[in-house]
């Protein structure tokens, strides 16, 4: 297990985690790289991850955001590790400058959250035991066949409105439901409809056609599954009629093809009458079954959406995707033991009811953490091994780890890994506290976690409301 912690906090180390002291990190909550894209930010750092919850999102930083300035240093040409080293003038906080779509210059500070350097927090301890429900932790990737072509002197950042070319009317209606999806996700990246002088004008064009050569007895047929997609409707991955872009599939297997694609045409700094194509971006996907083109766009277009204004691979879009939900009490573990509390946030649940640091966790939901790293790395290897008879083949998938029998529990079997979980003399469960608003880890699903502290050789226990907490991440390259 404690292998696995290091590699955890190594991963964590790259979204602006630094030392400020021996016995203590702090975190900004967010990554970026000097790009060398001409058309965002050209050799200025640009944001390429903001941790969910952390000091960076709750000031307001986003991906793609361009840093201008940090703490007053200009950031034009200089090396990443110049830029990171301003970051570290200030013991408790620090303030850029930005741009993006909504503002030309925009200044902000993002304060430092530091804590102590052996502590891991529910959030970092939830993907460490997501097998006890992968439904609510996941990691993975998945593909878009999106090719991408971008005309190299455009500046994006110079734009901030745009609108719709006229549509036929036999294609209006359609037209006008796949233009909401783009004022949706449009406007969350701070770009605003205007009809009378807009400074981009958006073209689409599709087509949803059946395959001739489809066999519905092809014997092969029956040997694809469907791919998984992040919708954003719901922040859920779902697997839709879709082949894998990255296998082989027979022609004969294929009952549909499906095209869209946009372009961006620049008003702002051309003539009028004679538009410039700034970006254009198509998709080519082969179905397995009828997905209509609208239903398609409304899960598939706002992940498309997400390679503007940085493009990155012009020849696809990968994709990936962080999800977590787990019980949240607002207590730190040390690393060495996950028993001993070494700190617990300010205002927390566990707060709340009067755990401090320096307690020691003997029991959470009558599950004892009477465990040391071997012993729980052991349990909860075995536990993964000796349940996967009770998972749903149909949801199998491969993490981004590489693990490929990833699958979500059996619903028929909710009641037999809630006794798996609470076989307390074969498997030390306790961390599953952190998912147990799940019947398949606590049948009655409880409001409250009982959990008994030893202080000062003191036993006490103490009665928590957790906190559901949840985030979901999606980041394109």
């Amino acid at each position: 297990m404690k292998r696995i912690l290091s590699a955890l906090i190594i991963t964590l180390i790259s979204v602006a985690v630094f030392s400020q002291n021996d016995q203590t990190t702090c975190n900004l909550g967010f990554s970026f790289k000097i790009n060398n894209n001409p058309n965002w930010g050209n050799n200025e750092p640009v944001v390429t991850e903001v941790t969910p919850g952390s000091p960076a999102e709750k000031a307001g930083l986003k991906a793609n955001d361009i840093i201008l300035e940090v703490n007053g240093h200009g950031t034009y040409l200089k090396p990443a590790h110049t830029i990171m080293s301003w970051f570290m003038e200030r013991p408790s906080d620090m303030s850029i400058s930005i741009r993006n779509f909504e503002a030309s210059f925009k200044p902000m500070t993002i304060s430092k959250d530091c804590r102590l350097r052996n502590g891991l927090s529910e959030a970092q301890l939830a993907p460490v035991f997501s097998f006890y429900s992968l439904e609510d932790v996941q990691d993975r990737k998945f593909i878009i066949p999106v090719k991408t072509t971008i005309n190299p002197d455009a500046e994006f950042f110079n734009y901030r409105t745009y609108d719709f070319a006229p549509s036929d009317e036999s294609s209006r209606e359609l037209d006008e439901r796949i233009n909401l999806i783009f004022t949706r996700v449009l406007s969350e990246l701070g770009l605003k409809r205007d009809s009378e002088d807009p400074d981009f004008i958006i073209q689409t064009f599709y087509g949803y056609q059946n395959n001739p050569l489809f066999k519905a007895d092809s014997p092969a047929r029956g040997t694809y599954s469907g791919t998984w997609r992040f919708d954003t409707r719901n922040n859920r991955m779902v697997k839709i009629p879709v082949y894998d872009p990255t296998q082989p599939i027979r022609i004969d297997d294929v009952m549909y093809n499906l095209e869209f694609g946009y372009r961006f045409y620049d008003r702002k700094f051309t003539e009028p009458g004679k538009p410039m194509l700034v970006w254009e971006s198509e998709v080519k996907e082969k179905l397995s079954d009828n997905y209509g083109l609208l239903e398609y766009l409304e899960m598939n277009l706002p992940l498309i959406l997400r390679k503007f204004p940085n493009s990155g691979n012009l020849e696809k879009a990968t994709y990936h995707v962080k999800y977590s939900r787990y019980n949240y009490t607002g207590i730190n573990y040390d690393l060495n033991d996950l028993k001993t509390i070494v700190s617990v946030d300010a205002g927390s649940p566990a707060a709340r009811v009067g755990v401090k640091a320096g307690d020691v966790v003997v029991k959470v939901q009558d599950h004892s953490f009477n465990h040391d790293a071997k012993s729980l790395t052991a349990s909860y290897r075995r536990f993964i091994a000796e349940t996967m008879k009770y998972r749903d083949q149909t949801t199998k998938y491969t993490d981004s780890n590489g693990f490929q029998n990833a699958m979500y529990w059996d619903i028929t079997h909710y009641n037999d890994v809630s006794k798996e979980i609470n076989d307390k003399k074969r498997y030390k469960s306790g961390f599953s506290y952190l998912f147990n608003f799940n019947q398949y880890i606590d049948w009655n699903t409880p409001n409250t976690l009982n959990i008994e502290i030893e202080r000062n050789g003191e036993k006490l226990v103490f009665e928590i409301n957790p906190t559901i907490t949840w985030y979901s991440q999606v980041l394109v390259e």
